[in-house]
């Protein structure tokens, strides 16, 4: 984002690869093209500098939907695999406390309420899955979590049984998306799961919309929107994902935080 002069990554634009808002992305998951380019972010970089047509500020933001830097470093447009699995990962977690408490009929949880859940699902996971609760979510405890033995474990602790099924239905659909994104060779590995992917994809967010739209109304993150948006065109014109985005920029924080020693693999 930086390289490329786009705002951080809280930004209602939160799509390295599409104008998308936050709003669009979350009413529409799954229709989006990759349009931005290095080209373009420089000529709205000089319009977000010069303001041409004298619009407000929000105006002109919307105008150069979020490019509020001068580019300096062409990125090629892709996707980080492993934060690609964080990301999710994290959702999931939270989707798991949300469960757990029955969120979906209650007003406004209050902060020990949801605490209570957490404690619940990490102690569930703990005994369970030998699975230790980590500070920050890292690569090992994503790949265990995103497990359907996770859900099942999971799934003890959510009351009711309707709630249940669609959590088994949203993991089983998240493992048949990920060995695409994961693999270094997607056509040759998992040709199945790639030709599935885009109806996998589409299955997937029409859950998010219905069975968790207390979650995902207006708003959704920016892994997310990629993983259901943006995979099989990258695939399409580059071969792969998991192969050239191993750890790319975004490992920068691991590297040179010296502080971030509890990362996850050194």
């Amino acid at each position: 984002r930086e390289m490329e002069g786009l705002e951080a990554s809280g930004s209602t634009y939160i799509c390295t690869l599409c104008d998308s808002s936050r709003a669009e992305a979350s009413q529409n998951m799954v229709l989006h093209s990759i349009t931005r380019g290095h080209e373009e972010n420089l000529d709205r970089y000089e319009i977000w500098r010069t303001n041409p047509f004298s619009e407000s500020a929000d105006e002109l933001r919307d105008r150069v939907k979020g490019v509020s830097a001068k580019p300096f470093l062409e990125i090629h447009p892709t996707m980080d695999a492993l934060h690609c699995d964080i990301g999710n990962a994290t959702e999931f977690y939270k989707i798991f406390q949300d469960e757990i408490g029955e969120v979906y009929e209650k007003v406004k949880p209050s902060r020990e309420e949801r605490r209570s859940w957490r404690a619940a699902l990490d102690k569930q996971l703990r005994k369970k899955m030998k699975l230790k609760p980590v500070m920050r979510m890292n690569g090992n405890y994503a790949r265990k979590l995103m497990s359907m033995e996770a859900v099942e474990v999971v799934c003890e602790l959510v009351p009711s049984e309707e709630r249940r099924e669609p959590l088994r239905e949203l993991m089983r659909l998240y493992l048949q998306m990920k060995p695409v994104w994961r693999a270094t060779c997607p056509a040759k590995e998992c040709p199945d799961q790639l030709c599935r992917y885009s109806f996998n994809s589409q299955r997937f967010a029409d859950l998010l919309s219905s069975t968790y739209k207390y979650r995902y109304n207006g708003k959704i993150t920016n892994y997310l929107h990629k993983t259901l948006a943006h995979v099989p065109e990258i695939i399409e014109r580059d071969g792969s994902i998991g192969a050239w985005a191993s750890e790319g920029n975004e490992s920068g924080n691991k590297l040179f935080r010296r502080f971030r020693k509890m990362n996850a693999r050194q």
